[in-house]
């Protein structure tokens, strides 16, 4: 038998797509995260919601309203649940560029593997991806949209694996970024990765390669890196 917190999710999120939509919808990405509905917690669903459920229902919603109807979701949810917070921040930029703080010089970081924190290859596989044609500018800029909406993201850039940036915004140093993302091909064809990131303080750098692309973004200590990782974990190249 289903619990409180999964009942009431499931009813609110009938009131946004159709009773059986929610309740396929709810149960796949519980799934995907090994939760299931008898006993999924209060915490763990606001995870869910801020996180793997936002993207799902992005594939078929407007994302500004996928965004709005799941915080009022999430409200819901802490309201009912006080130690159980909402996981999405209460200022929700369209995007985050001018929160860029100081420049980071890229060029005198020394990155090995052991400053990377890895994704497992198979988790996720089963999300529904996203398509980009990275080797045209449409897609670039479409791409660098997209996750410059996520909270706390700072800059973002598309490069080829040899490094060579293709487009960027708000990176203080493109070239350097760039830089360290053709010292970490190799990590990544070596490990066979899909995402790496690493934590450089005050920021996070977050890698995903694309075919011959690479796809890196700038956050601040504020964004949800979990929520962020989701977001490039679903990412693919257009055949």
């Amino acid at each position: 038998m289903t619990n409180a917190v999964y009942t009431m999710t499931v009813r609110a999120l009938s009131g946004v797509v159709s009773e059986r939509a929610a309740e396929t919808m709810l149960r796949a990405v519980l799934r995907e995260q090994n939760l299931v509905a008898e006993t999924v917690t209060a915490q763990e669903m606001q995870q869910v919601i801020s996180g793997p459920l936002l993207s799902r229902l992005e594939t078929v919603m407007p994302a500004t309203r996928a965004r709005k109807e799941l915080l009022s979701l999430a409200g819901q949810l802490e309201a009912k649940y006080p130690k159980a917070p909402t996981l999405f921040t209460a200022h929700v930029p369209h995007a985050s560029w001018d929160e860029a703080g100081g420049t980071t010089i890229w060029n005198d970081l020394l990155l090995s593997a052991d400053d990377f924190e890895f994704e497992d290859p198979e988790y996720g596989g089963s999300l529904e991806g996203r398509s980009y044609d990275l080797s045209t500018a449409l897609d670039q800029d479409a791409l660098i949209q997209l996750l410059g909406r996520l909270s706390g993201v700072q800059g973002v850039m598309v490069c080829r694996a040899s490094g060579e940036v293709l487009r960027s915004r708000s990176v203080k140093d493109p070239a350097g970024l760039g830089s360290v993302v053709a010292a970490s091909a190799m990590l990544f064809q070596r490990r066979s990765l899909r995402l790496l990131s690493a934590d450089l303080g005050g920021q996070t750098v977050c890698m995903c390669p694309l075919g011959g692309y690479c796809v890196a973004v700038v956050a601040n200590s504020q964004a949800n890196v979990g929520r962020l990782l989701v977001e490039l974990q679903q990412l693919r190249v257009a055949a």
